[in-house]
């Protein structure tokens, strides 16, 4: 990789990095409770939710995708194995979190509120519906965070591979070379 694209490169992996990490966070530590308590029902709360944290995982497919291709070049030229381990195969993770949660429960989640008869909220806690729809949340906050911890990992991984190139000596600078003694051969 070329030294003139390294600061490109990493400015595009550090704002896919804050992408990945940011809008997970934010939505799950704020936007998602207040609606769920500023809402009179938890159906009305999904109905708004659930359009967000779609779009939000498009983002974090697209955050995880830039990372992969990103640190592929970043660890290119001579990272730790760990590092270019973790840099190329963390994304991935975080990239299928997403994508399962987007394409394979959210929908059902979506089905079972639109097919339940009456609001969730008032059937009975041993309603089949209810059961499936709570069982889908929790396989949605469980890949929610897998897909904050894969970021987090990535920052982390990341932090570690700058401060090795930092420590590591510049190629610029003159590299001193010890004179090698001569062997007087004496046969």
């Amino acid at each position: 990789m070329s030294s003139r694209l390294e600061p490109l490169i990493l400015s595009l992996h550090l704002a896919a990095l804050a992408c990945a990490l940011a809008p997970p966070l934010f939505f799950g530590a704020a936007v998602a409770p207040a609606l769920f308590h500023v809402l009179p029902t938890r159906d009305m709360a999904a109905a708004v939710v659930s359009p967000i944290l779609s779009q939000m995982c498009v983002l974090a497919e697209a955050s995880f995708g830039v990372l992969f291709g990103t640190a592929w070049l970043l660890t290119s030229g001579g990272a730790s194995k760990l590092s270019r381990s973790l840099l190329t195969r963390v994304p991935v993770l975080g990239f299928f979190s997403a994508l399962v949660i987007r394409q394979l429960l959210i929908p059902p989640m979506d089905k079972i509120r639109a097919e339940a008869p009456g609001l969730i909220d008032n059937l009975p806690v041993a309603d089949p519906s209810r059961a499936m729809l709570d069982r889908y949340h929790r396989l949605s906050t469980g890949f929610f965070g897998i897909e904050i911890a894969a970021a987090l990992i990535v920052l982390l991984a990341t932090a570690r591979l700058l401060a090795a190139r930092r420590e590591a000596p510049h190629s610029s600078a003159p590299k001193v070379v010890k004179p090698v003694p001569k062997v007087l051969n004496l046969d």
